[in-house]
């Protein structure tokens, strides 16, 4: 548990480092929840950003886009992507489907026939939405034929990595969320077979695993199929806990019941059940929902909360009246009020609580313990408490950073899971000093026109010095004068 003390500090200066920086033209949203909009309407994003919901999730579809080669139109895009920015909404883009210029006229289900010009798309969108979008996706349900054509490992070779690859290149702080999968067992799409294939060959470049299901039995059996599968199917979360990724965030990013099936009612009891489950657990990270708007076409099902004449059903006033709190959850009201937790528990172990992990709790009580310790120490730990909001817009906004900081609780969680408390005689341990000095690498270098760009260096220069510490030492000598010295700089 020493290192609760260095990964305080750690996470403190580093938090602290991080703190106040803000990032003009994107918003990214820490709440969970969303809605599917396609390229919606203007008047039909007044409704989502009116309903209070946070996240829209946009299709970016290539053979729209670029219908012949070089000839690009992202008008409706742009149309929706200033919409959303300008009025504070997050964006989850789906990039995807080949136009026929590109391989043979097979159709858009088919990947392109040189594997450059999808890369060239890709390159040309993400870097003409950076400072706009930072979560991308892959194309859309590939393991079913109406989407994608071929099998799982033609989809890894020829659509996941090239992406993957280019948008790493166009956008280090990017976040790569997939594989989108719909929830089918039917021969050939099963979604165990593709993720397992997927994540084992390319689960590394994904920093959020994502999941489409839709359940006629219920929400109740949606969780059994997602946390403990059935007699003859695994559960998605065995998959991901075989495959190594079970640390990375979890969204699901399609669910929904249309209003043809179902009564009106019945979607928005199923809407409030889904909701009520996610803040019990905690889990999913976010739900987006299927969708905001009823399709124009007679023959496509109504899955929307809104009809097509913009008119709510009841789904929508209550997704608007969760959020807004009206529908408070009597087995606990406070689940999911993400301003009362630290970001370790908005992060670590796919966000659960402190009551669930023991870590956690150990990591509450070095916090009490610091706040007793020293007058230096318990400044420390409240920069951490005061600023940690502003870190996690840092977090969401940069995939390092992100990464960086998340890797540095899970080494001290673990430690404190094998420690048990603070030994406040050894330094810093090797592994949290390297995550620390690329973390402030990343801040000196590229945010120097933050309010933080001052202690960023202040840290960078000291840090060696620092790792060298003991907690004792560096808690009632240096940090005291670190601490002058940021509010001096502040």
């Amino acid at each position: 548990m020493y290192n609760s003390v260095m990964k305080k500090l750690q996470l403190c200066t580093v938090i602290v480092l991080l703190g106040a920086i803000q990032l003009a033209a994107i918003t990214i949203s820490p709440l969970p929840y969303g809605i599917n909009v396609h390229l919606a309407q203007n008047e039909t994003l007044a409704k989502v950003k009116a309903a209070g919901i946070a996240w829209i999730r946009i299709d970016v579809n290539w053979s729209v886009i670029e219908p012949s080669k070089g000839k690009f139109n992202y008008s409706e895009v742009d149309r929706v992507v200033n919409y959303a920015t300008s009025n504070g909404l997050s964006i989850y883009a789906s990039i995807g489907f080949t136009p026929g210029w590109a391989n043979g006229k097979k159709g858009s289900t088919y990947p392109a026939t040189n594997v450059a010009d999808w890369k060239n798309f890709v390159s040309r969108t993400i870097a003409r939405y950076k400072s706009k979008i930072k979560y991308w996706g892959m194309w859309n349900e590939p393991n079913l034929k109406i989407f994608f054509a071929l099998g799982k490992d033609k989809f890894v070779q020829q659509i996941l990595l090239p992406a993957a690859q280019t948008i790493r290149g166009a956008d280090p702080a990017a976040f790569i969320v997939g594989p989108e999968l719909s929830h089918k067992t039917e021969a050939g799409t099963e979604w165990y077979f593709w993720m397992k294939y997927i994540l084992d060959n390319a689960g590394n470049y994904f920093d959020i695993i994502s999941h489409h299901i839709y359940e006629d039995h219920g929400v109740y059996y949606m969780y059994e199929l997602l946390e403990e599968g059935d007699k003859f199917i695994p559960a998605v979360k065995t998959i991901i806990q075989e495959s190594g990724q079970e640390n990375k965030p979890f969204w699901i990013t399609e669910a929904g019941w249309n209003t043809s099936k179902y009564s009106e009612i019945m979607q928005s009891n199923r809407y409030l059940d889904m909701l009520h489950t996610r803040a019990r657990k905690n889990y999913p990270q976010k739900v987006f929902f299927y969708a905001i708007i009823d399709d124009p076409n007679p023959a496509v099902l109504p899955w929307g909360i809104l009809r097509k004449t913009l008119e709510p059903k009841p789904a929508y006033n209550t997704y608007k009246d969760y959020i807004a709190g009206l529908i408070p959850d009597p087995g606990d009201p406070d689940e999911g009020k993400i301003s009362n937790k630290c970001y370790a528990e908005q992060t670590v172990s796919n966000g659960a609580p402190a009551a669930q992990n023991p870590a956690l709790q150990k990591m509450r009580q070095t916090s009490d313990f610091l706040r007793g310790y020293s007058v230096s120490a318990q400044k420390t730990v409240d920069m951490y408490y005061d600023l940690n909001e502003e870190f996690l817009k840092i977090a969401l906004a940069d995939s390092r950073v992100f990464k960086l900081g998340r890797g540095i609780l899970e080494e001290a969680l673990t430690l404190l899971s094998e420690n048990g408390w603070i030994d406040m005689n050894q330094p810093l341990p090797e592994a949290l000093y390297r995550k620390t000095k690329d973390l402030v690498g990343i801040l000196k270098t590229e945010y120097l026109d933050t309010p933080l760009a001052p202690l960023a260096l202040l840290v960078d220069k000291n840090l060696a010095m620092i790792s060298k510490m003991a907690p004792h030492d560096l808690l009632e000598f240096y940090l005291k004068e670190d601490i002058q010295k940021f509010k001096k700089i502040r």
